[in-house]
């Protein structure tokens, strides 16, 4: 066992500190205490040297803490109360929320373990490496038929997330400033949004890097995303310098937009389905986000003549399937006087590859196929994939 030298001369202290620093002697792991006018001062000594023998010394056990763990809290947890609970393996840290997703078992994240989940949130910088969560919370897989992407089966586990609020109601600026919001940063671009009230899809961040790289100078064209949600891949043509046509069902998801869009300093401009709007505003704004389904894009664009606007890309980002929004994407194209790219999302099982491209490729016939691109697994074999369309100008 190493030894600790017990000094009673002040004086002494700092330069017997210095001098077991210069030899490599100090345990620095250990701070220098002070009990009952004693000052003791910890070694990695296991012999005393010539010139510390008229130095008190004694030997101490040099423990080694225990790791902690979001197991260790778990397994000791369980000890005492006598349980058997599955150990959460994946999740994702929102600040201030850490967000698990669900498991084969979610007996663990049963309100009546709200001790345990405190614990954890009170260790949370041994654990998670951070400081700055006050929020946990069980992901469940939202509704593919629900079109405005609500998580309706997000479970709460401990903070508050905000007043219940009916999902089909419209949401004053108090209850938006009520709401429990939290942020992240992907590609060196702010988002954020009200996990009780909209979904965000962490595997996006390949298809958003993808448009990033892929799309750099879009300055002076138009980018129209139909499902624009809180701006998931929005933003990114934004980011590489276009102007953006948004349309979202989901008031929520469009108070997400413009925090993200306010915090990066754009200009924006939000239309209600009474407000007017002409494709001139954009020369005023950044963004103009259309709080309305995107079965209105003809008729706020009528007023565009063909081949006057250059629109680089359409964006089709909705899950399962975009399919409703073809058609008008397909006319869309009339208006560009560029080459428009058009990104068609969809769920498909790898073994139907070929027939989406086949129907992509029937319903624009004007385009030309450049890429499929696999984006994430949504099920075994199942894929949210990318088909894109380029429309050649002239």
């Amino acid at each position: 066992m190493p030894l600790k030298l017990l000094l009673r001369d002040p004086h002494q202290v700092k330069p017997i500190k210095l001098y077991l620093e210069e030899n490599n002697w100090l345990n620095k792991s250990r701070k220098i205490q002070k009990q009952e006018d004693v000052f003791h001062i910890y070694t990695l000594l296991e012999e005393i040297p010539g010139d510390l023998q008229e130095c008190e010394v004694v030997r101490y056990e040099e423990s080694t803490p225990e790791s902690i763990t979001l197991s260790s809290i778990i397994e000791r947890y369980c000890k005492v109360k006598g349980l058997q609970l599955e150990v959460p393996k994946r999740w994702s840290i929102y600040p201030p929320m850490i967000l698990f997703n669900s498991t084969t078992s979610d007996e663990i994240f049963n309100p009546e373990h709200q001790e345990l989940w405190e614990s954890v949130l009170s260790q949370q910088k041994h654990v998670f490496g951070t400081s700055n969560v006050t929020h946990i919370a069980l992901n469940k897989p939202i509704i593919e038929s629900d079109i405005m992407r609500r998580p309706h089966n997000l479970i709460p586990i401990v903070g508050d997330f905000g007043p219940d609020f009916p999902m089909d109601g419209t949401p004053t600026a108090k209850d938006f400033q009520q709401a429990f919001w939290c942020t992240v940063v992907q590609n060196g671009i702010y988002q954020t949004w009200a996990p009780k009230y909209t979904m965000f899809s962490r595997g996006n961040i390949k298809e958003k890097k993808r448009v990033l790289d892929n799309w750099k100078s879009l300055a002076g064209t138009v980018v129209v995303d139909f499902y624009c949600g809180i701006g998931y891949f929005s933003l990114s043509y934004l980011k590489n310098g276009a102007k953006l046509l948004c349309w979202e069902l989901n008031p929520w998801s469009i108070e997400g937009f413009r925090k993200s869009l306010e915090k990066a300093g754009y200009k924006y401009k939000i239309y209600n389905k009474e407000e007017n709007f002409d494709v001139s505003d954009l020369a005023s704004v950044d963004a103009c986000l259309f709080l309305e389904s995107n079965e209105h894009i003809p008729e706020r664009l009528q007023h565009v003549e063909d081949h006057s606007l250059s629109i680089s890309h359409i964006n089709l980002g909705l899950l399962p399937s975009s399919k409703p929004s073809w058609e008008i994407a397909n006319e869309l194209r009339r208006k560009s006087n560029t080459d428009t790219t058009i990104h068609v999302h969809e769920n498909v099982h790898i073994g139907d590859f070929a027939q989406i491209q086949a129907d992509v490729q029937h319903e624009f016939t004007r385009g030309e196929i450049l890429y499929l691109e696999k984006v994430k697994t949504f099920a075994p074999d199942v894929w949210h994939i990318v088909i894109d369309v380029i429309n050649r100008w002239p």
